[in-house]
């Protein structure tokens, strides 16, 4: 068995502990937290079991960190990223690695120029249930895929004029924070658009987009992607073939079981997966990349593409 892998986070807000409960559920240990307020990084370190916490430069700086989970505002992510690399840190970065191409092209290119691996942190993608979707694609269940319907939405609340989800300076909006999951899921099974047609709405003279929808398209297949902050939209992925259609409910934060159902000619199958964390699934896939160069599924690179279809999708904003 390989040696545990040594964490520090550099952010720990709410995402990060949903993270520390995946880390838990592996072998890997985490070492240090950082914030910019040493008093916040000191309490999470003690409710996450940190070994010792300090500011973000203090866990870039301890040789016991061997790699970093960056969950630090969106407009945060390339500069942090580009300093872990620099320090030789192994990163998974939350979603979006960064929020324009240019800047995840400079991001990726500081990991490759130290030699660490970089994996922007999709974690729906390592769930079980996706294997199963791709395994009843590759065997022609459904016929070649037309049309792919992706949405990812839920209701913010009216007095949230604070959210830093609709802070412009911080690279807020609907589409970088839940539609950049319609964009990735799209492009997995798709491929690159050669067209994207979108509308990006400001219901709240916010700055940002806060309701959003999008049409792309693959050849001869095209995607419908929606996302909000202003609804109980849900999250759902339906992938339509010449002969059948899968449908993923609850497709990217799933808690509890996990549900698929494939249509074709012979009728309707459901499949029920047992309760995982995905988040634990995830930093098992980055510790077999670490340590033994396993092909990651959401390697730092493939979030260029994706920000080149948000780019096109926010220019009717």
């Amino acid at each position: 068995m390989s040696a545990p892998l040594r964490w520090g986070i550099l952010g720990p807000g709410r995402i990060a502990r949903q993270w520390v409960e995946g880390l838990r559920d592996t072998s890997d240990r985490l070492i240090a937290v950082g914030s910019r307020d040493r008093d916040v990084a000191r309490r999470a370190a003690d409710e996450f079991g940190a070994d010792r916490s300090g500011s973000y430069d203090d866990v870039l700086a301890d040789p016991d960190v061997e790699a970093v989970y960056i969950s630090l505002p969106n407009s945060m992510h390339a500069e942090w990223t580009v300093r872990a690399a620099q320090a030789g840190k192994h990163i998974l970065c939350e979603k979006p690695l960064a929020p324009t191409p240019a800047e995840c092209e400079r991001v990726v290119a500081a990991g490759a120029s130290r030699g660490v691996h970089l994996v922007e942190a999709f974690m729906y993608r390592y769930h079980p249930r996706w294997q199963a979707v791709w395994r009843a694609i590759e065997a022609d269940r459904i016929g070649p895929i037309r049309l792919l319907r992706a949405m990812f939405g839920y209701s913010m609340g009216a007095d949230r004029s604070t959210d830093i989800r609709l802070n412009p300076t911080l690279a807020g909006g609907a589409i970088q924070d839940v539609g950049c999951y319609c964009v990735n899921v799209a492009r997995w099974f798709l491929g690159e658009p050669d067209d994207v047609r979108g509308f990006a709405l400001d219901r709240r003279d916010a700055g940002v987009d806060t309701h959003s929808a999008a049409v792309t398209r693959h050849g001869d297949a095209m995607a419908e992607l929606a996302c909000t902050f202003d609804g109980p939209m849900g999250q759902a992925v339906e992938i339509v073939g010449e002969r059948g259609r899968i449908d993923i409910p609850i497709a990217f934060v799933v808690r509890g079981e996990a549900k698929l159902t494939i249509t074709d000619q012979r009728g309707e199958d459901r499949e029920v997966f047992p309760a995982m964390n995905q988040y634990g699934l995830e930093i098992q896939a980055f510790h077999a990349l670490v340590r033994a160069d396993a092909p990651s599924l959401t390697p730092g690179s493939d979030a260029i593409a994706t920000q080149r279809v948000i780019a096109a999708w926010q220019a009717n904003q």
